[in-house]
């Protein structure tokens, strides 16, 4: 085999098995913030239009990209995932194509293996949080600035992930420093495209529906309350889960010719120290900079290799150790997948037929926001108002009154879902509405997610 040829082979075994490790999480069902998003979709593929007639807390590009596959395929669940599965699959082509033009088809190959393998990205691979299409829009713009000096391009891109997540601005902030410190005129081409597709969107989104598009997307987020043990415990569990990576990255601080990837390094570094200070995180805020990670444990492992002089045998047994290493690690990050990530929603089939079996065509649904979505799309049927988004923070913040939203329901036919002791049903008024307003129906236990109560309203 050509000698050229081997390391894109390799990359392509790897996204081989990757697909073979996440396949099952394209076809499966969960609740979670994802169904708000693709209930969201239908509502713009049906021609309403999202911070006017729906709220969402986001920039607009994720929720038309899953607008444009509903229109194309209907409720599909492995269609709508599927646009997570190729923003990632593409995000490891540009990691590989990165690595290998600025330090070579070895480091490439590594970086490639660790960015695939990371159990962080083979979770999210399949669940739509729109981070991953953000990090997929940043790295191509990273590939074009860092390997190409095409300054445009890159800023294109840039605007383009920070018009599909916030945090991806993060990231670019500090590439722009980067920039600016090196070759001022080089900045100023890379801003001015950047703020071409950035303010532009955001410009026009903002000129037409004013403080409904600034105080959800902007606003809201700043509102949120503090995670506080939340925080640390989940920082701590991607660290955990993702141990190797971090450690492969973290081995940077070591190395000695830091020049050729210190971008990539500070980068990191920094986003990680802000994510400290969020009020709120989640663990797929992390991904947006699991590239850059991969980027520089791919080449800090690598001139480690070259640079450290071990014997002969020692050099086979280490490799062979940290290849049982990691061969360790993915099985039991494979056996976590199949029974925790990818385990599928246990009652979700049976509330969905609950929900069409005690329902008429003029009944329309509400509550709790990781599970009311998904019925509703799987049981066709309406969410009350389109207020899809009823996470705890858009009542804490003061963006939306729930007595009001409350007070809307009455003389609706309601069904009412809620999960014992989260989400929605965390607030007092919900219990009081539920008991004074509305029948218990059922209860449905699911193993993994607890109890989900239903209750009629009308």
């Amino acid at each position: 085999m050509d000698k050229n040829k081997l390391p894109y082979v390799l990359l392509a075994a790897f996204m081989a098995a990757f697909l073979a490790i996440t396949l099952r999480g394209l076809s499966t069902i969960q609740p979670g913030d994802e169904n708000v998003y693709y209930y969201m979709g239908r509502l713009v593929s049906e021609g309403k239009m999202p911070y006017r007639d729906f709220f969402f807390a986001h920039p607009p590009l994720q929720i038309y990209l899953i607008a444009l596959v509903y229109k194309a395929f209907g409720f599909s669940i492995a269609a709508l995932k599927s646009v997570s599965m190729i923003s990632t699959l593409i995000t490891a082509f540009f990691v590989f194509k990165i690595a290998k033009e600025k330090f070579g088809s070895s480091q490439a190959v590594i970086s490639s293996l660790l960015f695939l393998f990371s159990y962080g990205v083979m979770f999210n691979s399949v669940f739509s949080f729109g981070i991953e299409i953000a990090m997929m829009f940043l790295i191509i713009g990273a590939y074009f600035l860092f390997n190409r000096s095409n300054y445009v391009f890159a800023g294109i891109f840039f605007g383009v992930a920070g018009i599909t997540r916030l945090l991806s601005l993060v990231p670019i902030f500090i590439v722009f420093c980067i920039v600016f410190l090196s070759n001022k005129k080089s900045f100023l081409r890379l801003s001015s495209a950047f703020l071409i597709v950035f303010l532009l969107v955001n410009g026009i989104f903002a000129l037409f529906l004013k403080d409904a598009y600034l105080s959800p997307v902007y606003k809201f987020h700043l509102l949120k309350s503090f995670g506080g043990r939340e925080n640390f415990r989940e920082y701590f569990d991607i660290v955990k889960l993702n141990w190797i990576l971090f450690f492969s990255a973290f081995l940077f601080i070591f190395i000695k010719d830091k020049r050729a990837a210190n971008p990539f390094f500070t980068v990191s570094a920094v986003y990680l120290i802000f994510l400290l200070i969020l009020k709120r995180i989640f663990g797929f805020y992390f991904i947006v900079i699991f590239p850059f990670l991969a980027i520089i444990g791919g080449y800090s492992i690598l001139w480690i290799y070259k640079n450290v002089s071990f014997q002969k045998k020692f050099e086979m047994l280490i490799l062979a150790l940290l290849t049982l290493i990691f061969a360790w690690n993915l099985a039991a990050d494979i056996l976590f997948l199949e029974k925790v990530g990818f385990g599928g929603f246990e009652r979700g089939k049976d509330l969905a037929d609950f929900v069409s079996s005690n329902s008429d065509k003029n009944t329309i649904l509400f509550g709790d926001d990781s599970v009311v979505p998904l019925l509703a799309l799987s049981a066709n049927k309406k969410i009350a108002f389109d207020f899809v988004d009823t996470n705890n923070e858009v009542f804490l913040s003061g963006l939306a009154d729930l007595n009001s939203v409350l007070g809307r329901l009455k003389g609706n036919d309601v069904l009412f879902i809620i999960r014992s002791r989260q989400g929605i049903s965390y607030f007092n008024e919900v219990k009081g509405f539920l008991n004074q307003n509305c029948e218990f129906l059922s209860q449905f236990h699911d193993k993994t997610e607890g109890d989900y109560l239903v209750y009629r309203c009308n």
